[in-house]
């Protein structure tokens, strides 16, 4: 039996399984402990998010202790991997826990992701596949054909950091020329780091925004989270995308399966999203909700693929 926690710069997420990826508990909580990293100058770990976020790691460490695992991991990504006084933070995670916190480089955020990723049997059907998890400080893009990792970047378009670096109010709907402005921002420099869609394949997706604009979507046709479709026509995400964007944020906040944490970046999140599905020219994306916690518990049960 293993635990899980993944510190990522707007979630912190927690999972325990067992041999086999039983799952025997999971969840997350909105922390958003990378507030400030898309402003100008060096990432800054803020007190508060500091102290936030030390807490959360605390309680769902003990959560998980009551299952008594034989091994566990905390992981963290890119807020604390960007910031300069992450040692801060780890050495306060460490003085609650007991634990040192593995600070995953881009590289290995992505190669756990795709490992997350493999062990979900919905996706079994889809090979060759393009995978993309957007969290709040980092997008990963991976593909894989023939079984093996043809292409992996973490790239800075997270969420939270878009949020702070490219939108002035946003409080405020946002107007074409922001959409765009977004969009041509993601384009730029998914194309600079050498990262191409020239192959044919399917779009599979993890990630928080994605989460949501799926249980999102199936709300408007009045099913549960539990009915809802994994299959998400680009048609239907770039519709949501608009009618998000245009609105002010306290309609966003109103609206049926967003969570009102998430209400500030589910208009850049959408962006993002639809601008990848745009460039890898598919029609579709299939959530997942494997993800990287996945991946570490597999590796931790020795059952890596």
């Amino acid at each position: 039996m293993v635990s899980v926690i993944d510190i990522g710069s707007n979630t912190i997420k927690y999972l325990v399984a067992a041999k086999g990826m039983e799952l025997l508990d999971y969840g997350s909580e909105d922390t958003r402990i990378g507030v400030g990293m898309g402003r100008e100058g060096p990432v800054i770990l803020q007190k508060a998010a500091i102290e936030a976020g030390v807490e959360c790691v605390k309680k769902l460490w003990d959560k998980a202790s009551a299952f008594k695992p034989d091994e566990r991991e905390i992981v963290a990504t890119s807020a604390v991997r960007d910031a300069q006084n992450r040692e801060e933070f780890v050495s306060l995670v460490k003085e609650a826990t007991g634990a040192q916190i593995r600070i995953l480089s881009g590289a290995e955020e992505a190669q756990y992701v795709g490992a997350g990723v493999s062990r979900d049997p919905n996706i079994t059907a889809y090979k060759p596949f393009y995978l993309m998890d957007l969290g709040g400080g980092s997008l990963e893009l991976l593909e894989y054909s023939g079984g093996v990792v043809r292409q992996k970047v973490s790239l800075p378009l997270g969420a939270v950091r878009l949020k702070e670096k490219l939108i002035r109010d946003a409080a405020a709907p946002m107007s074409m020329n922001d959409i765009n402005e977004v969009r041509e921002y993601v384009t730029e420099t998914v194309f600079a780091s050498g990262f191409d869609f020239r192959n044919p394949a399917a779009l599979i997706g993890t990630g928080g925004g994605l989460t949501h604009a799926r249980f999102m979507l199936a709300a408007q046709k009045g099913l549960s989270k539990q009915e809802s479709d994994a299959t998400l026509p680009i048609a239907k995400m770039r519709a949501l995308m608009y009618s998000i964007c245009g609105m002010k944020l306290e309609d966003r906040a109103k609206l049926p399966k967003l969570p009102v944490a998430r209400a500030d970046i589910m208009p850049v999140a959408m962006i993002v999203l639809t601008t990848i599905m745009d460039l890898a020219m598919v029609g579709s994306v299939v959530h997942s909700f494997y993800n990287l916690r996945y991946g570490i518990a597999a590796e931790l049960l020795g059952e890596s693929r």
